[in-house]
C-alpha cells in the first residue's frame, strides 16, 4: 500500500470528502513519528507496536578483492515490534476441513 492508498482508506474510515485534508492529516502524523524517532525516542503505540532506534556495532571486515581490513561504521536502524492486538488481528486462524452439510430433519 502506498501513501495515496493509505490516504484514501483514511478518508473512507473518517468519512471525509476532501482528499487534501485527509492527506495533510496523514502526513502530519507521519512527520510527528519522524520527529520522535530523530530524537532517539521509543515510539510506543498501544495495541499496534513499538518503533525503536537501534545501532549496529562498529566492526572490522575484509575487502575480498584486496584482502585489507576495513572498519565498518556503526549505523542506526529502526526496529519495529508488533503489538499483541495487531498480531492477533493478523494471525486469525483459518478454518480447515469440510463444511458440515446442512440436512433437513423430518418430523
Amino acid at each position: 500500500m502506498v501513501k495515496k492508498e493509505l490516504v484514501e482508506l483514511y478518508m473512507k474510515y473518517k468519512k471525509m470528502h476532501i482528499y487534501t485534508e485527509a492527506k495533510k492529516e496523514v502526513e502530519d502524523f507521519i512527520e510527528v513519528m519522524k520527529l520522535a524517532l530523530e530524537r532517539d525516542e521509543i515510539l510506543i503505540l498501544r495495541d499496534f507496536g513499538t518503533f525503536e532506534i537501534k545501532e549496529t556495532k562498529r566492526k572490522s571486515a575484509f575487502n575480498p578483492r584486496t584482502g585489507e581490513a576495513v572498519e565498518c561504521t556503526p549505523k542506526k536502524y529502526i526496529k519495529f515490534r508488533v503489538g499483541k492486538e495487531l498480531e492477533a488481528r493478523i494471525n486469525v486462524p483459518k478454518r480447515r476441513g469440510r463444511k458440515k452439510a446442512i440436512t433437513a430433519t423430518s418430523k
